[in-house]
């Protein structure tokens, strides 16, 4: 199968408009890159613990992800940070083992997708720009310290719906974050696949003036990984280019 046959599943919160990028990305097809397929998972984008563990419940996500294989998706991925984070490590991990075993594909998700960014790129310390709220933002710290990396600055903008995440002004925000911390070297981790990120990913490490990781674009990367295809897609990933 050439690459341009491949599929990738994308499971998608439903919660947010359609110019979310991961449609985009389905919406650009040809060439020498994978198909994107998006499957919409049923959610209310509400930032709160109890939301997020149930929109995460592999029961949730298994019909959709059935129906992304029924495609033709060789390879899997859960697209939302918060709901593959929020239960803690393991529980992230099983989350991933389950939609495996259920769908018989390659399966994994925007949290491990972080951890797998960070192991490859060898790095063990970070600081966090979360759009998260403090409550949500605490658990993904502590998800993190669970697989070794810590988190120094870390700053909430406090968004409680993911509608207010896609809203928010990325760019200024880590302008804003740079001008309180011009010394930071540590990679700066953007969660939150509702940030549309993958078009500005320059512009935001020029902002940054050091690495930064956003939300799709790991998730894109680990996603294309799966399918041994991460130097054919027609997003740039930034810093991950090439990167196996």
């Amino acid at each position: 199968m050439s690459i341009s046959d491949a599929r990738l599943g994308i499971l998608l919160p439903d919660d947010g408009p359609d110019d979310y990028e991961w449609h985009e990305l389905a919406a650009r097809q040809g060439g020498e890159s994978p198909r994107f397929l998006v499957g919409r998972v049923s959610s209310d984008g509400h930032h709160s613990p109890a939301a997020l563990l149930a929109l995460g419940d592999p029961e949730r996500l298994a019909p959709v992800g059935r129906e992304l294989v029924a495609q033709g998706a060789g390879a899997v991925i859960w697209a939302c940070t918060s709901a593959s984070f929020i239960g803690g490590l393991e529980w992230a991990r099983e989350q991933a083992k389950r939609l495996e075993t259920v769908l018989d594909v390659p399966v994994t998700s925007t949290a491990l997708a972080f951890l797998e960014v960070l192991e490859a790129l060898g790095h063990r310390q970070v600081d966090l720009l979360s759009p998260y709220p403090d409550d949500v933002t605490l658990r993904l710290v502590s998800f993190l310290r669970e697989a070794g990396v810590s988190a120094g600055t870390v700053k909430s903008l406090d968004c409680p719906y993911a509608a207010d995440s896609h809203a928010a002004d990325i760019l200024y925000e880590v302008r804003s974050l740079r001008a309180q911390h011009p010394e930071a070297t540590a990679p700066l981790l953007i969660p939150d696949t509702a940030v549309n990120s993958l078009g500005v990913l320059a512009a935001l490490q020029a902002e940054a003036g050091r690495r930064v990781l956003t939300a799709n674009q790991v998730t894109l990367w680990a996603a294309l990984r799966r399918l041994s295809a991460v130097e054919a897609t027609p997003w740039p990933l930034g810093d991950l280019d090439g990167l196996r």
